[in-house]
């Protein structure tokens, strides 16, 4: 009696682990299945298949998340291809999945979902929808606000949580390809507020007053550091300058001239620290650009 009452406890046990295991290999595979989506969309023949695509899987995302629980180590399939940046915890949690899509003459749209936590413990899901792509002029400057529905487009590879008093807010470091002659390299500010994201918050100081993010436009033939030091405690980039005095202001000449500046936190907004020591000979970006990973006839 007491051989056949532990088989009946174990039976139960094995049909359970077997079923969590079944379920978590779907997870699994499922973001398999969406990082695969992503690759193949890049092969696809016209702009508009490329963009249709990128935005069926934007709605794709939303609805998975919609209806599972956020967790971070399942998405490992999702962070091997797209910008995946994460900051905070419990309520404060966000995560922010972005990826861009190349098109005609080396213009960039892009796709993204936000997922965040609120601060009654419910999980929220907003698509990310990128401004039409309509000419090779900026797309964002340092003084505009953005919503969900007007974002300008980034890749984003790194989140950081700061708190003015106990409201969070968010600091997001990205990648923007631009045009066929710039890149950008973009430090975005970010708020939470209900089911409302709000791109450009007023909390970097780098010169007269603040700025809602703070820019770095290169060269597209040069790479550009942007990352967070977590030993210095600051943000640290590259000190851009053009080669001659004569192409100051034209930004597609720029190019990193072996200086760096930083951002550090101090009384609820970023201070620009210029010409920092930087103590690392060895310092590279974290990131790979994947416009040079996916240009089509160019080195």
């Amino acid at each position: 009696m007491r051989i056949r009452f532990m088989a009946h406890v174990f039976l139960p046990s094995c049909l359970v682990l077997i079923f969590a295991l079944k379920c978590d290999a779907q997870e699994r595979q499922s973001f398999d299945d969406f990082a695969q989506r992503y690759q193949d969309l890049q092969k696809l023949p016209s702009d508009e298949e490329r963009i249709a695509e990128s935005e069926a899987m934007s709605l794709a995302l939303v609805q998975y998340w919609e209806n599972e629980p956020f967790n971070s180590a399942s998405c490992d399939p999702l962070k091997d291809v797209l910008g995946f940046a994460e900051a905070g915890t419990g309520n404060d949690h966000i995560a922010v999945i972005s990826w861009n899509v190349e098109i005609s003459n080396q213009r960039q749209v892009y796709g993204g979902v936000v997922v965040s936590t609120s601060r009654n413990g419910e999980q929220k899901v907003e698509l990310l929808r990128s401004k039409n792509v309509t000419s090779f002029g900026p797309t964002l400057d340092t003084k505009s606000r953005y919503t969900s529905k007007q974002w300008p487009g980034a890749v984003y590879y790194k989140a950081l949580i700061c708190y003015q008093g106990s409201r969070p807010v968010y600091t997001l470091l990205g990648w923007d390809g631009a045009d066929n002659i710039r890149t950008r390299k973009i430090v975005e500010t970010l708020t939470v507020s209900g089911n409302k994201l709000k791109f450009g918050v007023p909390i970097i100081s780098a010169g007269r007053g603040t700025t809602k993010r703070y820019i770095l436009e290169y060269s597209d033939q040069v790479s550009a550091t942007l990352q967070w030091r977590e030993d210095m405690n600051m943000i640290v980039m590259d000190h851009l300058s053009p080669p001659r005095e004569e192409l100051e202001g034209q930004t597609a000449f720029y190019g990193p001239d072996m200086s760096y500046d930083g951002l550090v936190w101090k009384k609820g907004q970023w201070i620009l620290q210029p010409d920092i020591d930087v103590r690392d000979p060895e310092i590279t970006s974290p990131w790979n650009n994947p416009k040079k990973l996916r240009r089509r006839g160019r080195n």
